[in-house]
């Protein structure tokens, strides 16, 4: 079994022994409590992946909530947590290219925030995508890229992950020789682990390669060594396909009881668990091994079943493409809200803006007007500071988003950069602020405070004295 990597980094969903419904009713009624934009963009990214099985259009959608949040509260993290959910979301819908699409932004974000672990999650992500759509030199390449950043980085925990998508990409492939390697492997890091579920995986696939290969014996018993494992962790898909490889070889060594009966128990068990492929599977082998022994009314019987599940699979198919167009127009029309708003308050931003600008020169008009009237010097020297502040704090306001924007929004660079403007524009600012105030002043004194020159009247040629 392929683990989702989205498994690794899920963050605060321990009550996993809940129904769906009590869980998706949990963190709904947290999601209404909570207040900061963190916390709601968390719960809802496991609202998301609550509802990825079930309800994948649903899953998007608030995906998309948390994604939008997210980028307005410039939280990186929580965007690329939400771009993980829409690509999960995409591919339960079998839209391999929108997936692919967002799996590849959440990629460029976790790449600029230079962790490892998280860029091979990423790649192994990718990975499955690939092999799901059949494209095993692309589903090799990226689980191989994982495979190196986590031996590279010494990422123990991750290890066995990536030998076990290559492992089954080759499988896939039929390059057995391969296969086999990276899943033994794989087995060795699981029972080094001692991770029951993945010493049953790597078990079964060995069962599959063995069976592929031809060597039915080694095949059998890695089959049989696995059960007990998938049984443990309640992993019935696994559990029904492992017993169906069971049956296949007991079919091919013409051992028919062995073999309807190992038959029969996959059906059962991927039956009862509602897995209508795996149900598929068991009743196309069934259909096919009592048509062997001539058992036409049984054959008959699950030659019907086989129908109807196919239909049932079809029809879901037929469903998954009809919510893909239903949910792709609400995701449009969510863009289209998100955009007016965003326009909005990059409008309002503006006209802030263009008021400020508008502003500032007259203030220095109303500084130049006060100095013109009788007033106390300190008025003018205030209005003159107000006047330099206004201005230099307004061209810092311009610079900031084209900063922001060319440094990343990383706040070191950032910091550095306006340090350095601060440097030149201070002195600047003093100089010109002790210019415009002592202009001012000067002005206003001799205009008001300083006493006019009197002529003297009457004077005789006799009081100059040559």
């Amino acid at each position: 079994m392929k683990i989702p990597a989205c498994l690794i980094c899920l963050l605060f969903i321990a009550s996993i022994a809940f129904s769906q419904k009590k869980l998706v009713d949990s963190l709904s009624a947290a999601l209404q409590l909570e207040q900061t934009d963190t916390g709601k963009i968390l719960i809802l990214y496991n609202l998301s992946f609550a509802y990825q099985e079930s309800k994948p259009d649903s899953a998007l959608l608030i995906a998309q909530q948390a994604y939008f949040m997210a980028k307005k509260a410039n939280f990186i993290i929580g965007e690329s947590w939400a771009l993980n959910q829409m690509a999960v979301a995409y591919n339960n819908l079998g839209n391999f290219p929108k997936a692919l699409g967002y799996y590849i932004q959440q990629l460029k974000i976790e790449e600029i925030r230079g962790i490892p672990e998280n860029v091979a999650i990423v790649y192994i992500d990718i990975a499955m995508l690939y092999e799901d759509a059949k494209d095993y030199k692309q589903a090799i390449n990226y689980a191989k890229k994982a495979d190196s950043i986590i031996n590279t980085n010494k990422i123990e925990a991750y290890s066995m992950y990536s030998l076990q998508d290559i492992g089954e990409i080759y499988e896939r492939e039929n390059k057995l020789d391969s296969a086999l390697f990276y899943t033994k492997g794989f087995y060795n890091k699981a029972v080094k682990a001692n991770y029951p579920l993945a010493i049953g995986n790597a078990l079964k696939e060995l069962g599959v390669i063995y069976f592929k290969i031809g060597d039915l014996s080694n095949a059998a018993a890695n089959y049989r060594a696995s059960v007990p494992y998938l049984e443990s962790s309640n992993d019935n898909s696994h559990t029904s396909e492992s017993i169906l490889g069971l049956a296949k070889i007991f079919e091919q060594t013409r051992q028919y009881d062995s073999a309807t009966y190992y038959g029969k128990k996959s059906f059962d068990i991927a039956s009862a668990n509602q897995f209508q492929l795996k149900s598929l599977d068991a009743s196309q082998f069934l259909t096919s091994l009592y048509k062997q022994q001539k058992n036409i009314d049984s054959a008959f019987v699950f030659q019907e079943i086989f129908v109807k599940l196919k239909d049932s699979v079809d029809s879901r198919e037929k469903i998954k493409d009809v919510q893909n167009i239903t949910t792709e127009e609400e995701l449009r029309q969510k863009e289209i809200a998100e955009q007016k708003l965003e326009e909005l308050k990059d409008r309002r931003e503006k006209l802030q803006l263009l008021l400020i600008g508008i502003i500032i020169p007259i203030f220095f008009l109303l500084s130049i007007i006060i100095s013109r009237k009788k007033v106390h010097k300190r008025l003018i020297e205030f209005s003159g500071i107000i006047s330099i502040l206004l201005l230099f704090e307004y061209i810092t306001l311009l610079l900031h988003p084209f900063i922001a924007e060319k440094t990343n929004h990383s706040p070191f660079i950032e910091i550095i950069i306006f340090v350095s403007i601060a440097a030149v524009i201070t002195p600047t600012h003093h100089r010109i602020e002790r210019w415009l105030i002592s202009k001012l002043t000067q002005y206003n004194f001799l205009k008001h405070h300083r006493e006019p020159v009197q002529p003297k009247e009457n004077v005789n040629e006799e009081d100059i004295i040559l």
